[in-house]
């Protein structure tokens, strides 16, 4: 028995031998997985750079959504749509999440897609955590990052907007390599939270806004279906949808607010005060800070950023020591010539409102107030105009002689409502 016993121990351990010189010899004989390094970026801008890594797994998840969005026509992005990414900005890695960003598919053409970024382990670049970067010539080149200025230079609260220039670059699994794009020239623009009231020198509060979804699904199936039928939809937005009225007043970072007691308080204030305003309870001088909703509106005016007057793309901001709501600079799309004077959302009526108007517009239609505004930041304009011309060479950057008959309309404006005023002054009188 103890010579059985031995015999299989020979054959143990050989047969074990046998089987750990196998596994040596083919982890010799496998080929050794090389790490790819990332192609190095070489801006041709003096902007900022960045660049944007991704996993390929993740790249095809953003491009089916990019490809099903030129299909229907319209961009509808969730929560679930961010995708892990690493961010290089300025030479700094972030950890971040994206997604594609833009309702209309505009921000989707080309190689130069809109994100929306999200930076982890609370880190920012240029001071913020969330914004979003996307093609200058969706919100008006340069044009845009002077109205911001222009707002904040009279007290309305504004996004910080700059640019930068940018590659994109995809790990494929398979390849071991790196794809390389360069997307150039991008516009990078804050997104909604404490930051950017901070920043504005406000006291954390609650920005408010009209829920949109609703409208932007109906607008899918519209053109879903006029695709599939071979016919043309008509007009952008679905009539149940596309009205202010139909809409909720929502808030941004929800789940922030209804875990801290003061802000769910003020939410709950803010939004019933905006909602007695949509529902025509309360005016505009009664709900809003009146002088700044008259800045905005003459400044959106001049500035021919009438997109960002629409409804559903204000942006309000509920200012907890005075109670009263101020509008956000937002979307404006800039640098457009302005057809006729648009008013600001449901003030018709408002003698306080119209008041406020003709003391803004009295300003801001002459024309030492845009000589004034050219002069005080003409260095970074004349700066960023030449590394925007690298790109964008026949494209306008910035539109002065546009803004300047905008306030001909303006200055006309100004007249009708100084005689509106007059003529009621007269009838009480009477």
């Amino acid at each position: 028995m103890r010579v059985k016993n031995n015999k299989n121990s020979f054959f143990r351990i050989t047969a074990v031998g046998i089987i750990a010189v196998g596994l040596l010899l083919s982890i010799k004989s496998s080929p050794k997985k090389i790490d790819v390094k990332a192609p190095v970026f070489v801006p041709k801008t003096t902007l900022m750079s960045f660049r944007l890594m991704l996993k390929e797994k993740h790249f095809k998840k953003i491009k089916e959504k990019r490809d099903r969005a030129l299909t229907v026509g319209v961009l509808q992005t969730e929560d679930t749509d961010f995708v892990p990414i690493n961010l290089n900005y300025n030479n700094k890695d972030y950890k971040a999440e994206a997604r594609l960003k833009g309702d209309w598919t505009d921000h989707l053409e080309g190689d130069k897609w809109s994100f929306r970024i999200k930076l982890k382990d609370d880190q920012t670049i240029m001071g913020m955590r969330k914004f979003s970067i996307h093609h200058p010539e969706t919100r008006g080149y340069l044009n845009e990052w002077l109205y911001h200025k222009a707002m904040k230079d009279e007290g309305i609260m504004g996004l910080r907007y700059g640019f930068v220039e940018g590659v994109l670059q995809v790990s494929m699994k398979d390849l071991d390599t790196i794809l390389n794009k360069e997307i150039g020239i991008y516009a990078i623009e804050e997104t909604f939270d404490k930051r950017l009231i901070e920043s504005n020198k406000h006291k954390v509060g609650i920005i408010l806004k009209l829920t949109e979804e609703d409208m932007w699904r109906e607008n899918a199936k519209i053109h879903e279906l006029a695709n599939l039928t071979g016919t043309t939809a008509v007009g952008k937005y679905n009539p149940k949808y596309g009205k202010s009225d139909d809409m909720t007043v929502t808030a941004y970072s929800l789940q922030t607010i209804f875990k801290d007691d003061a802000l769910k308080k003020q939410f709950t204030l803010a939004k019933n005060l905006l909602n007695k305003y949509k529902t025509g309870q309360l005016s505009t001088s009664m709900a809003f800070d009146v002088e700044k909703v008259a800045k905005y509106t003459a400044l959106a005016n001049l500035f021919g950023s009438v997109h960002g007057l629409i409804a559903h793309n204000l942006r309000f901001y509920y200012n907890p020591i005075t109670s009263l709501i101020e509008p956000v600079s937002f979307d404006g799309n800039s640098g457009k010539p302005l057809k006729n004077f648009r008013n600001y959302w449901k003030s018709k009526g408002d003698t306080q409102y119209r008041d406020a108007l003709i003391a803004v517009l009295e300003k801001v239609s002459q024309q030492d107030y845009l000589e004034e505004l050219s002069k005080k930041y003409k260095n970074e304009m004349d700066s960023m105009s030449i590394e925007l011309k690298k790109e964008f060479k026949n494209k306008p950057i910035l539109s002065l002689d546009i803004l300047k008959q905008n306030q001909e309309i303006l200055k006309n404006t100004l007249l009708a409502l100084k005689q509106e005023r007059t003529h009621m002054e007269k009838e009480l009188l009477n």
